[in-house]
């Protein structure tokens, strides 16, 4: 009898542990727009105009990234790239372009799900960390250094995937008109001696 009852406990918690949900979620320090400003590399809007698969080998290994061209038409912070008369940045991030995918029992999964993914054609506004030894960036504090700017409105709406939670006293959580936004990204980016190199 205590033998069936031993195994029917550890039959038990297995299976509480099996259905305990997993966390699957990033935690990342939150960042004012002064913050975010003194810890970007780069610093600029622009208009994505491709994007594509590529990899990077780091440590015996291979990771998969999306890099991103973006067409630059405004500068606060950080060196670009000039040809023919048009500034861009290249900009390779950490995760593919496809979501999880499953082969049998094996699921691949994004090694950050929670890095932001850029779409041919929008407009953005971004903080981005230096690049690594392998030439990867990212948005500063990943969602709160990603601005999207809605072009379709004459003020340009412009919010970070936080909703602009916290990014400066005196600014109410949800889009501010962009002219409002780059004129405090000016100001932050004066502030610490900074500037559009």
């Amino acid at each position: 009898m205590r033998m069936i009852s031993a195994a029917l406990c550890a039959a038990l918690i297995v299976a509480s542990f099996a259905t305990i949900p997993r966390a699957q979620a990033t935690t990342v320090k939150h960042l004012d727009l002064g913050n975010m400003a003194s810890s970007a590399a780069r610093v600029f809007r622009g208009t994505v105009t491709d994007v594509r698969a590529g990899s990077v080998k780091v440590g015996g290994g291979q990771l998969a990234t999306t890099v991103y061209r973006i067409r630059v038409t405004e500068t606060f912070k950080g060196d670009f790239a000039t040809f023919k008369d048009v500034t861009y940045a290249d900009v390779e991030m950490l995760g593919g372009i496809k979501a999880s995918a499953e082969s049998g029992n094996v699921r691949h999964l994004s090694v950050f799900r929670d890095m932001p993914r850029l779409e041919r054609g929008r407009d953005y506004l971004l903080f981005l960390t230096a690049e690594s030894s392998v030439a990867l960036s990212s948005p500063v504090g990943l969602a709160q250094g990603c601005f999207d700017i809605d072009t379709s409105l004459p003020s340009q709406p412009t919010a970070n995937r936080m909703n602009n939670a916290g990014l400066a006293a005196g600014i109410d959580k949800g889009p501010m008109p962009y002219a409002e936004l780059a004129a405090r990204v000016r100001a932050a980016i004066a502030a610490q001696g900074g500037t559009k190199r």
